[in-house]
């Protein structure tokens, strides 16, 4: 008999009773008295599935992204608000933490994704496996389960894999002849397989702490050795992230950017509203906390060649720096040569952005051949006389201008009477073949990069005159740090 809500009910009906809950109330029953924990005996993986469990719900887990495999994109992408509150299980040191805890392949592939509502392992985390047995018996009876469960995952893996299976018979019409992928005749089951598929393997999920204890780097991360001679850091690559622009990517929040900014211009065809950048969690020598290598001011902006730039000194975060020198001034003159350098980069980005249309737009104006997709426009010199008249032009149709900043109003004039002719008086024919080179991101966002080259002008002299604005925002809003203080 067992003494269930003050009344003897005999411990079989208890038994039933406890086997409808989900695995987050098994484990608070079991903590409300000794005889509750007595008879429910929980072991490791009954702390595990409820650790599983408290991963998908709202409150504590945050989001349940969707990954599609196919375009190899996430639903709600990492850039969104939402992912700020996403956590997810560690099964090694059996916490919640955030995603920046992890790296790609412990959130990204198949086995350790979050499953979505409505699949296998979703359903599973709403009712706990828990039986009232000896702890071997219990343990016998979760291997046998777990290996039932594998048997069938290998037959829906077959269904999902079977899409990248060759033919049977292939074409032999020619010797080069593409071979066809096969398609899965049952998108269905395929949807069927995958609802089975993900996240069956979340209790082998393990942070980056844990891999770097338990010496899992080689496979997972990379060190970098400190020229210096100090420790060696562990880094680890984490996910792609859009950015406006580099700075927001380093010091996220520092300066607000203008409502719109021009789009890259990756080739003279390709453009881009955002630049992606893979954001890498690095582990200070000093302190033993992680966080985005932007903290690791040694290091250079970019990551290039899989080597991070030299060093003159043993690495320290921005913090551990402040504890080790005792010279706020240093490290904020340190920190403010770093923005500005950032800032400066952006601006003569859109200053070679305005340089190159209008070197383009003069050779096709007086060039005998073009190299670009525009038309020779050699019949119109006259217009280019009128509106490219006292322009210092080099031979290389470059502008040979000395004081950019002091141009900008004259150029943006001559744009706009280049412009007006362009929309009244050029031949629609000729405009829609110009509009398929170089010329329609130059036109379209002439006046977003002449107000970006402006904006960061005017960043660049706000900054010279707060020369510890960096600090105190670092000081104020620690952006970089990934792992909470407590953890």
């Amino acid at each position: 008999m067992a003494l269930l809500l003050g009344a003897n009910i005999p411990a079989e009906i208890v038994e039933l009773i406890v086997q409808q809950l989900d695995p987050i109330s098994l484990i608070s029953l079991s903590q409300t008295s000794r005889s509750w924990r007595a008879f429910i005996n929980p072991n490791h993986h009954d702390l595990v599935q409820r650790l599983l469990a408290l991963e998908l719900t709202p409150e504590h887990g945050g989001l349940v992204p969707v990954f599609d495999e196919v375009s190899q994109t996430l639903s709600p992408p990492c850039e969104s608000d939402e992912w700020r509150t996403a956590r997810y299980a560690c099964c090694g040191c059996m916490k919640l933490l955030t995603h920046m805890m992890f790296d790609n392949p412990a959130i990204l592939r198949r086995p350790y994704r979050k499953p979505p509502p409505g699949s296998v392992e979703a359903q599973k985390a709403a009712v706990t496996d828990w039986e009232r047995l000896e702890p071997a018996a219990r343990w016998r009876r979760i291997q046998e389960r777990a290996a039932r469960e594998e048997e069938e995952r290998k037959r829906w893996r077959k269904v999902v894999n079977r899409r990248h299976e060759p033919p049977p018979n292939p074409p032999d019409h020619h010797p080069f002849a593409l071979v066809p992928r096969p398609r899965d005749p049952d998108p269905e089951a395929e949807a069927e397989a995958m609802r089975h598929l993900v996240g069956t393997g979340r209790h082998k999920r393990r942070c980056i702490e844990c891999l770097y204890r338990n010496g899992n780097m080689s496979s997972r991360g990379e060190f970098l050795h400190d020229p210096a001679g100090g420790t060696p850091v562990p880094v680890f690559k984490s996910r792609h992230r859009k950015f406006p622009y580099f700075l927001e990517r380093l010091y996220p929040g520092l300066i607000s950017p203008p409502d719109r900014l021009p789009r890259y211009w990756r080739a003279l065809r390709i453009t881009s509203d955002a630049i992606h950048y893979t954001l890498y969690t690095v582990r200070c020598p000093s302190c033993g906390t992680w966080q985005e290598y932007a903290a690791l001011r040694q290091f250079l902006c970019h990551y290039y060649m899989g080597r991070f730039g030299a060093t003159d000194g043993p690495v320290l975060c921005d913090h551990c720096h402040l504890e080790t020198h005792r010279d706020p001034d240093r490290l904020a003159k340190e920190l403010y040569s770093r923005v500005r350098e950032c800032l400066r980069d952006y601006r003569e980005t859109m200053e070679h952005y305005i340089r190159l249309g209008w070197r383009l737009l003069c050779r096709d104006f007086y060039s005998h051949r073009s190299l670009t997709a525009s038309p020779w426009l050699g019949k119109h010199r006259h217009v280019a006389d009128r509106i490219l008249e006292g322009l210092q032009i080099a031979a290389s149709f470059d502008l040979s201008i000395s004081h950019f900043d002091r141009a900008l109003d004259d150029l943006r004039l001559r744009f706009e009477r280049y412009r007006d002719w362009l929309d009244t008086e050029l031949d629609p024919a000729t405009r829609s073949e110009l509009m398929t080179g170089w010329f329609r991101p130059w036109v379209e966002d002439y006046e977003l990069i002449d107000s970006a080259y402006r904006w960061a002008s005017e960043q660049i002299a706000w900054l010279d005159s707060h020369p510890r604005a960096v600090l105190d925002y670092v000081l104020e809003k620690d952006p970089h740090r990934v792992q909470s203080r407590k953890e």
